[in-house]
């Protein structure tokens, strides 16, 4: 991947047309190395504002012989005449080679430092880091290189080595960042704003761990704060029957009243997938039902619990102002936890009656192909049970099409008629063939990022932000592979592995999960239904006295458990498998009470006969996140059995996934 310096031509023509200062380089570089002495009176003295030049303009500029002797030693020039230079084309090229330097690769050895640069107050558009380039060991670095050719209005939409590297190679480089204190720094800033509004992503597949303790104190010391509570990644749950969204919903609803989050302040709960945008737009019409205009709104979560991608799409939605939804760059997104390092943001639409009006035409023509769409995928399902075709989905669009610009315009010099500008009413305008000119919406996203600066929405617009994940259990995720994660993380919908076990058994899924049965009345078989990734296998039950043994033996010998693998190097070692006991009552066949959540890798449903006491011990790696999820997110998953499959003391069912939930009515 090579960087591209896309200032060079721009840098070229403000050198060679420096006399004129038709446009020169924009307007609020950063600052340095010029002495704060020599750029005022720079600026006093010739009417422009070295600011305008990128730091390495300004350095090949403070060194230029001629411009110091004719312009800075003369005192009689008037202050606003506009200098000229009377550069040769030699001497113009030699400047440009002090400005620019040659293209180099995404090399975490090839990085270059300048201790002369401090930290900006700029942050990383994909992590929110504050952009630096003097050490590239802390998080926010910015080749040396690059950092000397960008502007500040550049910066604003530029992201860190880190993220840069993150996207292009798919690696997490480990970088040193200021310890965060997320109670003081987040929940406090938001208890003291009178008007702040949150939104709480909940991960459904790892219930209670992505509900924080923390959050309840929101309710509890303002009374002021309301919420919006979201369950994520409902598309990778399989439908079990008529009441499978009332029992999710029971299950969120419940696991959040036991952390505190209760009362009349909460405004509203509702299930998601921000990956296929499945609900997304009720969500953003409840929004502004609830909170138009009135108040900062902030996205907390867990780690890992997908806020970064509901931050993108949002961005991409009515909810954000169509200027900035052109020019800001989406959040950083991975599989590992912890890439948000500090609050993203993006300023939040007021929606008056026009353009609701806007929003409804929209939100009904898409309706129209939402069912079109739907109704091909239920012919397409019936005949190949494909389950990606049995994930719910929705559409995510933008209504509007015409916005203000705030005291400024957009250069439209040779560009082509499908967007022009108002000069008096300061709207832009977009042409029908808009859409499908991708050179021209290009260069408009550039025109776009021109003229965007977050004070152009000071004091008129509220903002919505994206806060970093707590790490509490997620945190041993940064451990792991890229290769690993794409294993633990389930790609589409989650089919139970449905196994049967008696006292004395134990079933291992990959290396991660270990379930020991140790008792139930009467010895009596006990039901586990494994909602785990695909990828990770799922070892026949045994019994549990060789249970370390094959442990180890599948470990060391080939890739059999696949996670952890054995080879993988890591900066610090996994934590060994620890055990919690619970205890289980079932109350029927067809019907699981508990589940016992095995962290971010997964959980088990468990069923047995009616009275029927099971006594489980279950491992996870470190012992983290191993919790008693009451009651059952998916009660009757265990239904989806069909078939045991006794071939070789096969002790599973084969589960079918026999109905495909009806999307039309969250329509």
């Amino acid at each position: 991947m090579i960087f591209r310096y896309f200032r060079i031509s721009t840098i070229e023509n403000s050198f060679k047309k420096l006399n004129e200062l038709k446009r020169g380089i924009r307007k609020g570089s950063f600052e340095k190395p010029l002495e704060k002495n020599n750029r005022e009176f720079v600026s006093q003295k010739l009417g422009i504002n070295l600011a305008e030049f990128p730091p390495a303009a300004q350095a090949a500029l403070k060194l230029n012989s001629e411009f110091k002797n004719k312009h800075l030693n003369d005192q009689t020039e008037p202050q606003n005449k506009i200098p000229n230079l009377n550069l040769s084309d030699n001497k113009i090229q030699s400047l440009l080679d002090e400005v620019s330097q040659p293209d180099f690769d995404l090399d975490p050895l090839k990085l270059e430092e300048d201790a002369k640069f401090f930290r900006t107050k700029t942050n990383c558009s994909g992590c929110g880091a504050l952009l630096q380039c003097n050490d590239k060991q802390r998080d926010g670095f910015i080749d040396a290189r690059k950092f000397k050719l960008l502007t500040k209005q550049e910066l604003n939409f530029t992201v860190c080595f880190r993220c840069e590297f993150l996207k292009t190679k798919k690696k997490l480089l480990n970088v040193t960042s200021n310890s965060f204190d997320y109670d003081n720094l987040i929940l406090k800033k938001i208890v003291s704003n009178k008007k702040a509004h949150v939104v709480i992503l909940v991960d459904l597949l790892d219930m209670p761990n992505s509900i924080y303790d923390g959050w309840s104190k929101l309710i509890q010391e303002n009374s002021s704060v309301d919420m919006i509570i979201l369950g994520n990644k409902f598309d990778l749950l399989p439908n079990t029957g008529p009441k499978f969204e009332h029992s999710v919903m029971k299950s969120l609803s419940y696991q959040c009243l036991k952390k505190g989050l209760k009362g009349p302040q909460i405004k509203h709960v509702d299930l998601i997938s921000a990956k296929t945008g499945f609900n997304l737009e009720k969500v953003i019409s409840k929004f502004f039902d609830c909170w138009n205009d009135e108040g900062d709104v902030y996205l907390l979560g867990m780690a890992n619990a997908g806020k970064s991608v509901l931050f993108n799409k949002l961005l991409s939605s009515d909810y954000c102002r169509p200027l900035a939804s052109e020019a800001l760059i989406r959040a950083t997104t991975s599989f590992w936890p912890g890439t948000t390092l500090n609050m993203l943001k993006f300023p939040i639409t007021f929606m008056n009656e026009k353009k609701n009006g806007q929003r409804q035409r929209r939100l009904k023509s898409e309706l129209d192909k939402l069912v079109e769409i739907e109704d091909k995928r239920v012919k397409r399902y019936e005949k190949t049970h494909e389950l990606k075709d049995a994930e719910v989905f929705g559409l995510v669009g933008s209504s509007f099409k015409k916005y203000s610009i705030q005291d400024d315009q957009i250069d439209l010099e040779n560009a082509q008629a499908t967007y022009s500008i108002d000069e008096t009413t300061g709207m832009i305008t977009v042409g029908e063939n808009f859409e499908n000119n991708r050179d021209l919406k290009q260069k408009f996203k550039r025109d776009a990022r021109l003229i965007f600066k977050p004070e152009m929405y000071k004091n008129k617009s509220t903002w919505f932000y994206d806060t970093p994940g707590v790490l509490q259990s997620q945190k041993i995720l940064q451990n792991f592979s890229k290769k690993e994660l794409e294993i633990i993380f389930p790609k589409g919908l989650i089919m139970p592995r449905i196994y049967w076990m008696v006292p004395g058994q134990t079933l291992l899924v990959g290396g991660l999960i270990r379930i020991d049965l140790l008792e139930s009345t009467n010895d009596e078989r006990v039901l586990f239904s494994i909602m785990a990734s695909p990828a990770l296998p799922v070892i026949n039950p045994f019994k549990t006295e060789d249970a370390d043994k094959i442990y180890d033996k599948y470990y060391n010998e080939g890739n059999i458990l696949r996670v952890p693998h054995k080879h993988h190097i890591r900066e610090e070692p996994l934590p060994s498998l620890k055990s919690k006991t619970f205890e289980v009552s079932g109350i029927g066949n067809h019907m699981a009470m508990s589940d016992i959540v095995f962290s971010c890798f997964g959980w088990t449903a468990v069923t047995s006969r009616p009275g029927v006491k099971a006594k489980i011990r279950a491992f996870t790696l470190g012992g983290q996140g191993l919790q008693i999820r009451e009651p059952s997110l998916l009660p009757f998953i265990v239904n989806l059995r069909r078939k045991w499959d006794r071939k070789d003391g096969s002790q599973s069912f084969k589960a079918v996934y026999y109905k495909k939930p009806n999307l039309l009515k969250y329509l």
